[in-house]
């Protein structure tokens, strides 16, 4: 339990909303197996029943750490160029917890050379709540708690753009385009408790290097108003086209606080089947962060069901 006095919970609360946004919406470092979270244009790009399941613990060994959850479902319909997907989320960060529901429509259009142009827009709705039965407040009259609304619900939306083809994407997308408020408390600084805008833009592509071996070289950048850009750049060897290994590097800046925030990455993902997939990764702390906590890890799941055996026997790099 974290005691507060009344001085200390402002400053709490104050620091609950800046958290908001300057890490407001969880990031996964196997983005790339699971580019619906950022980008709602990637609904039904996969030409099948495809959906994932992703649980991230950030900074393993500290308490009150981010833990996420995510499931992803998406899906072409058959014989049209529309694309429908379903994104349910868990993030809870100490008393802080965000439940998500994102519905996604995207529509296809094909151009030559196998490159597909697809446009996604997302509807959002949140449940922010603090609970307070996890902090040990010293004064409970304290008007920054009392009579204060712990929950809300809070709707909003985002748009995408994804041009792909079979070894190359290039996405550009926006979350929270109506930067939608949650009123949990009226004490000083909480009118900066709401969802800023966040961009992305998402590219990568596949070269072989061998018969049996390709290379697959990736790129994030992700702004969020009021916040330092994040850049983190991928590559991964594909083998046999089932299994990748790959390693990243993520470099950004800390919100309000000197130093930077730059971390490591390794992935893992292997094909049981043509339809199953698990993966893993691990993020190591390059700055002082790391000294205080055993890494961030990342297990995924992932699977496609297939409207055709031809579609199903057809390698898929992202």
């Amino acid at each position: 339990m974290i005691h507060f006095n009344r001085p200390i919970a402002t400053i709490a609360l104050v620091f609950l909303s800046i958290a908001a946004y300057a890490q407001q919406d969880a990031g996964f470092s196997m983005y790339f197996f699971n580019p619906l979270y950022i980008n709602p244009a990637y609904a039904g790009s996969r030409e099948a029943i495809s959906g994932t399941v992703v649980s991230r613990n950030q900074w393993s060994g500290m308490q009150g750490a981010p833990i996420t959850q995510s499931f992803t479902l998406h899906s072409a319909l058959p014989n049209v160029k529309v694309g429908l997907g379903l994104q349910i989320y868990n993030d809870q960060a100490g008393p802080m917890h965000n439940t998500g529901v994102n519905v996604t429509y995207a529509y296809h259009i094909p151009l030559k050379d196998k490159m597909t142009l697809s446009f996604g827009i997302t509807g959002m709705l949140n449940n922010i709540s603090v609970g307070w039965s996890s902090i040990n407040i010293e004064k409970p009259a304290d008007p920054a708690f009392t009579g204060n609304a712990a929950m809300s619900w809070v709707g909003d939306a985002g748009a995408g753009v994804y041009l792909y083809k079979p070894r190359f994407y290039l996405g550009l997308s926006v979350n929270h385009l109506m930067q939608s408020r949650f009123g949990l408390t009226h004490a000083a600084g909480a009118d900066l408790a709401k969802f800023y805008r966040q961009y992305y833009l998402t590219t990568g592509f596949v070269v072989p290097v061998k018969e049996t071996i390709d290379f697959r070289p990736s790129l994030l950048l992700k702004y969020v108003n009021a916040a330092p850009a994040v850049g983190e750049i991928d590559g991964t060897f594909i083998f046999y086209q089932r299994l990748f290994v790959g390693a990243g590097y993520r470099a950004g800046k800390r919100v309000n606080m000197p130093g930077t925030d730059n971390m490591l990455i390794g992935i893992l993902e292997f094909e049981i089947t043509h339809s199953i997939r698990i993966g893993y990764s691990y993020d190591h702390y390059l700055d002082q962060t790391g000294e205080y906590n055993s890494g961030t890890h990342e297990f995924m799941l992932g699977w496609d069901i297939s409207f055709s055996k031809t579609i199903l026997s057809s390698p898929r790099f992202f």
